[in-house]
């Protein structure tokens, strides 16, 4: 089954520029490119190195296993020599209490090298989640700091619009037009609007140093560039083939069928050693019972996921051409609006007003295109086996 979500040439259109190129200029700045996040997060965040440090240390662990368990059995068949010449019934019940510790030791390394590769399997699965969590994380920032910095662009325009309409009242009211409290609503509107850019600024500058600290970006030389064009349609080539994938890949879904398999083997020696009728056996039952069914549960809510991802990114599509719509109106308006000031119809600021609304629509579809392009690599990344929620 086949899912298309065009994108109209309006959209491909995005007029926040070309995707930028990551290269130095003169003074040793560099611009960011959104496809430049992957790379450079790999090679200089230090969060993947200490996961990647982590991994082999678990590794590392159990390399010494197989030898250990040669060693216990040398001891134990050095202690079996020694009651065996001994004589002396203190020495052969103290012999006897060592050996016991020796077996106890060495049937739990010789189970830890049954459950070595499930272990190593975890720890892997954990790493590779880990950093593209990370790498996932840098890309949200990069496409939340565009977002915002639109935000801040939208609130200026506004300000101004509403300064240049201050201006006028003021001149109105020295004229004996309008009283001053007709001015207040709108100098209250400044202040909030004035109040709103500085929040968003602050968020602005937030995120930048969010996506730096995880870009390692510790001299600050690198400057964040643009979203690229939406230039292409987003196409579902078949859905039940991507689904089927999420489920193979999904981290969590992964590491659960690793526990799963270390809990049926504790399982198997609870039954080995205590019996089906042991409070242990029953214990590690109801736990693999469990995780079973956690696992079933993830399925089932991946699947939903999956759905509701899809509608989401229809939704998207169908607000954006609405949004492309509204601004093709908000043009022929600000296009009317332009001949009547020739004519002498209307004022500039009338004009300034067209203009304002056209810009916040034009950064309205522009903030579409963006959350559209994010669901894109949303969904990539979704097949790779990240959550959906990242």
């Amino acid at each position: 089954m086949k899912r298309t979500f065009g994108i109209s040439l309006l959209s491909a259109m995005l007029i926040m520029g070309q995707p930028f190129m990551a290269l130095a200029d003169t003074t040793g700045v560099k611009v960011l490119n959104f496809e430049d996040i992957q790379s450079i997060i790999t090679e200089q965040n230090i969060d993947i190195q200490i996961n990647q440090n982590d991994n082999l240390k678990t590794k590392v662990g159990y390399s010494d296993l197989k030898r250990n368990i040669k060693d216990l059995e040398d001891d134990i068949d050095d202690i079996n020599k020694k009651r065996n010449r001994s004589s002396d019934v203190s020495q052969s019940i103290a012999l006897g209490a060592e050996k016991s510790a020796l077996l106890d030791a060495l049937k739990q390394a010789e189970r830890s090298v049954v459950d070595q590769p499930t272990v190593e399997a975890m720890a892997d699965i954990e790493a590779s989640m880990n950093n593209d969590s990370l790498m996932r994380t840098a890309e949200i920032s990069f496409i939340d700091y565009n977002k915002a910095k639109l935000k801040s662009a939208d609130i200026s325009m506004q300000i101004k619009t509403a300064e240049n309409k201050l201006a006028v009242m003021q001149l109105q009211e020295s004229l004996g037009i309008i009283s001053s409290n007709d001015m207040n609503s709108l100098k209250t509107q400044l202040v909030d609007m004035r109040t709103q850019l500085e929040s968003n600024k602050f968020q602005q500058d937030s995120l930048e140093r969010q996506l730096k600290n995880l870009l390692n970006d510790q001299e600050n030389t690198l400057v964040i560039g643009s979203v690229p064009f939406a230039n292409e349609n987003f196409s579902i080539e078949d859905v039940d083939a991507d689904l089927k994938q999420s489920l193979e890949n999904n981290f969590g879904i992964k590491i659960k069928e690793q526990k799963i398999v270390m809990l049926q083997s504790t399982l198997d020696r609870a039954k080995k050693d205590h019996g089906l009728s042991s409070k242990e056996y029953k214990t590690a039952d109801y736990e693999l019972t469990n995780a079973t069914l956690e696992l079933a549960q993830l399925k089932d809510t991946l699947k939903s996921n999956y759905d509701t991802m899809v509608d989401d990114i229809a939704k998207m599509q169908n607000n954006l051409r609405l949004a492309e719509q509204n601004l093709n109106d908000k043009k022929v308006a600000l296009s009317e609006a332009q001949i009547r000031l020739s004519l002498g119809m209307i004022t500039q600021l009338e004009v300034d007003n067209a203009t304002t609304e056209y810009q916040v629509q034009d950064n309205a579809v522009k903030t579409l295109q963006i959350e559209l392009f994010n669901a894109k690599y949303g969904y990539n990344w979704f097949l790779k086996g990240m959550p959906w929620a990242v």
